[in-house]
């Protein structure tokens, strides 16, 4: 396979199991001294990410104060349900986020405590958070221990301990995600990889990953024009722009919104000849309960489309690590 290193892949989702013991002692330190509500702090990506549990904690139920911020929006606008007694969780591989970092200090301001997990030791928001998580990979699995482990102690998630046992199976499961997603992943980005735009649609728990690839992938590190949209909205205005040449990327997860993506898949076959649809449902996860595999559409379509960005790197000829503007300019 192409650009293919098995073995760091499996590192970077081993070393996302091994921190959840640490990140419970955390949050059961946290539980213990009390806390008013939760705010999970992001920008870009990392915000992205936090939203994809976001919706798989209200799909079981959550009922916790937990607020997903921008962190650059809540340097403007703020947050009126903030207070010296909520907890702040963030996420930074590069540790040098300006926006998280202000968001960060505002917080002390008030006296908020501030949970992280940071890629890069000797940065500033590795030193800045009061607690700190740091491996490499494991952005996912960080998000989804934080928010899991505070409804467990909330008595609102009663098989957790089961959900963990299992997620154990995970690295060697991603490894041949990679495997089995590749010839689709090649075959796409060979059709495709030249076109004017591309539609991204996705929902629940998967409706922040076709924002994230289009926006932090696709549109950053490949300079190809998007339009992700969720399913549920993509019947109020997006569908009368949908053409025959139009190429569209269906994103089909298992959790309880899939079939809002059954219905805009039956759509836009219909009007377009250029659909792709990328299903979780395609990739085997042994030693996962059905009831679990909904919760893991995340972790699976992010794994196939890294292949995705193999591909389309290969087939443009662009590297994507190469940036026209992206900390390259002051703004």
């Amino acid at each position: 396979m192409l650009n293919f290193d098995e073995n760091r892949v499996r590192t970077e989702h081993t070393n996302g199991v091994n921190l959840v013991p640490e990140v419970e002692k955390i949050v059961d330190k946290i539980c213990e001294e009390e806390y008013s509500n939760i705010f999970l702090f992001g920008i870009g990506g990392t915000l992205l990410y936090a939203g994809q549990i976001m919706h798989t904690a209200k799909q079981l139920g959550c009922t916790l104060p937990i607020y997903l911020e921008n962190a650059q929006d809540f340097m403007y606008e703020g947050n009126a349900n903030f207070n010296k007694d909520s907890v702040v969780v963030i996420a930074s591989l590069s540790g040098h986020t300006v926006e998280v970092e202000a968001a960060v200090d505002k917080a002390h301001e008030v006296g908020a405590r501030v949970i992280g997990y940071v890629e890069k030791l000797g940065t500033p928001l590795a030193e800045k958070v009061d607690h700190l998580v740091n491996t490499f990979g494991g952005e996912y699995y960080w998000w989804y221990t934080v928010v899991l482990r505070f409804m467990k102690n909330a008595g609102q998630f009663d098989k957790y301990d089961k959900f963990y046992s299992e997620l154990k199976n995970m690295p060697e499961n991603v490894v041949q995600i990679y495997k089995d997603a590749d010839p689709m992943m090649k075959e796409y980005a060979e059709k495709y990889c030249d076109e004017p735009l591309t539609y991204l649609i996705g929902s629940g728990n998967l409706e922040d990953w076709a924002v994230c690839y289009g926006m932090c992938i696709m549109e950053e590190m490949q300079w190809m024009r998007t339009r992700p949209i969720s399913a549920a909205n993509f019947f109020h205005g997006t569908l009368e722009v949908i053409e025959r040449d139009i190429p569209v990327i269906l994103i089909k997860g298992e959790d309880k919104t899939r079939p809002e993506m059954d219905r805009a898949e039956k759509f836009v076959h219909r009007v377009s000849a250029k659909v792709t649809t990328f299903d979780t449902k395609d990739f085997k996860l042994n030693g996962i309960s059905d009831e679990f595999r909904g919760m893991l559409s995340p972790i699976v379509m992010r794994s196939a489309f890294m292949r995705l960005n193999v591909h389309l790197e290969h087939c443009r000829r662009h590297p994507i690590d190469i940036r026209r503007y992206y900390k390259a300019l002051d703004y």
